[in-house]
Parts: C-alpha cells; sequence; structure tokens
C-alpha cells in the first residue's frame, strides 16, 4: 500500500510528457510555458532548471525585431506644403549596418526660434526614417499595457517558466507580445492584457478583439506613416544624420523597477 501511495505522489510531481523534473502546483510540461514556446529542462537528483525559450520562426508578417534602434532624418526642404499634399522633400539615408527600416514618415522643419514645429509655421519638411536592430526581439515578454513603452526603452525579453499567464482573468503574470512598425504592441497568440493603458491590467482572450499596446511616450518620436500629421517635432535649417528616436536605445531605471515589481 505504502509504495503504491508512493509512486502516485511521484507521478504527481512530475512534468507532462515523462519529465523528471518537479513543477510547481497547477503546472507541468505542457504548459509551462505559452504555446509556440519551447520548454527547457535541466533537471537532476538535486537541482531542478525549467525556463522557456522564444520560437525563433512562424511570426505574424506585422513583427518587426524589437531591439534598440535610431532615426535617420533627411536634409529639410524649402518647399512649405505638405508632402502628402503634393508638397516635395528629400529622401533620408538608408539604416546604418545593423539596422532594418521600420517606417518612415515626414515632419516640419521650423526657424530657430520655434518652440514647437507645427505644419502652419514649416517653411520645409524632411524625411524620417527609423530604423530598429536587426537582431532584435521578435517576440518578448510583456507585464502590462506599460510595457510596449519599457521595450522601446530597451528593456530585455525575459520568460520565466510557469509565470505566464496561462488562463483569463490573472495578473502578476506575463504574456507574450510582438512590436509592429508604428511602434506599437500586438499579442503573440491568443491572450492579451484586457487594457491598453494604465499599471493595471489582467489577461483576456483576443477572440477576433485585438488590443494594441501604445509604444510612445512622452519625449519619444513617433514612428507612424509618412502621411501621420506631425505635431511637436522640432528641425532647425538643414539636418542631415543619426539623431535619437522612438526606439530610444537608453533602458529606463523605472522601466527596471516595475517590471521586477510584477
Amino acid at each position: 500500500r505504502f509504495a503504491r501511495h508512493c509512486c502516485v505522489y511521484s507521478r504527481l510531481n512530475m512534468g507532462g510528457g515523462g519529465s523528471k523534473c518537479k513543477y510547481n502546483r497547477g503546472w507541468n510540461k505542457d504548459n509551462a510555458c505559452p504555446p509556440g514556446f519551447k520548454v527547457v529542462e535541466d533537471c537532476g537528483r538535486w537541482s531542478s532548471s525549467i525556463s522557456c525559450k522564444a520560437p525563433s520562426s512562424g511570426f505574424d508578417s506585422r513583427a518587426i525585431p524589437a531591439g534598440s534602434g535610431t532615426a535617420v532624418t533627411g536634409s529639410c526642404t524649402s518647399d512649405s506644403r505638405n508632402p502628402a499634399s503634393g508638397g516635395t522633400v528629400p529622401s533620408a539615408s538608408s539604416c546604418p549596418s545593423g539596422y532594418t527600416f521600420a517606417s518612415s514618415r515626414y515632419t516640419p522643419c521650423c526657424d530657430n526660434l520655434a518652440s514647437t514645429c507645427l505644419e502652419s509655421a514649416a517653411f520645409g519638411w524632411s524625411t524620417v526614417v527609423t530604423c530598429t536592430q536587426t537582431n532584435g526581439d521578435m517576440v518578448f515578454d510583456t507585464h502590462g499595457a506599460y510595457s510596449c513603452v519599457d521595450k522601446h526603452n530597451g528593456v530585455s525579453a525575459n520568460f520565466p517558466a510557469q509565470s505566464w499567464c496561462k488562463s483569463t482573468g490573472m495578473d502578476g503574470c506575463w504574456l507574450p507580445y510582438s512590436m509592429q512598425s508604428d511602434g506599437r504592441c500586438f499579442p503573440y497568440g491568443d491572450m492579451q492584457w484586457d487594457s491598453t493603458s494604465g499599471y493595471s491590467a489582467k489577461s483576456q482572450l483576443v477572440d477576433g478583439n485585438e488590443k494594441l499596446l501604445d509604444g510612445k511616450s512622452p519625449g519619444t518620436m513617433s514612428a507612424g506613416g509618412p502621411s501621420s500629421p506631425p505635431e511637436v517635432d522640432y528641425n532647425s535649417g538643414s539636418i542631415a544624420g543619426v539623431a535619437s528616436g522612438g526606439f530610444a536605445c537608453v533602458v529606463g531605471v523605472g522601466a527596471l523597477l516595475r517590471k521586477k515589481q510584477k
């Protein structure tokens, strides 16, 4: 009788598929990581290590590498007409080596006295091309609506096993997301956050109603398309070269603290 009970106990603490690792209650090898991820086990007699490995292929066609980035700005033209309405504008340089084109847009150029540069005050226009590192993350972990902005700020990906939101109504867990060319983030898989702003969100099924997380934050550049209306971008005189952009490569301390607290 004792031997039979002992064997049952052992099976309850082992993962599915003949795993020798011991999983936490409610978890096993079949659900320790989100669908599409690989469960990596390194378990012995005295230790048990379980982790999630992100997929390397099969991504949504919208996904771009989400790493640190840069914006390449072209020279200002003297044509004050909006390029979307027939104005002329020089092309920006191509992305630097090791970077991939993400998006492009037009931005007005104003004189040195303008505190903000709006279309009504523009003497010309330039093209801004946003590039992101080619070796960036195609999928990354999010812990709430704010995590898309955190990714723009350079927060690295981390996929702890037995910690993702495996069912609806959960918080304090993570969900996999990808980034699209306009800088917003979309769910990888069928689970998403029920809120697109703030710090309080719970997991829910996408169920045909995908919610995009905003990747823009104060002080960063929009990664919208060429026809998106510029509002506060400021160019003075003739500008050419590389400038910091919406894909900032500086890791914000606040972002890291928020991630750790979650």
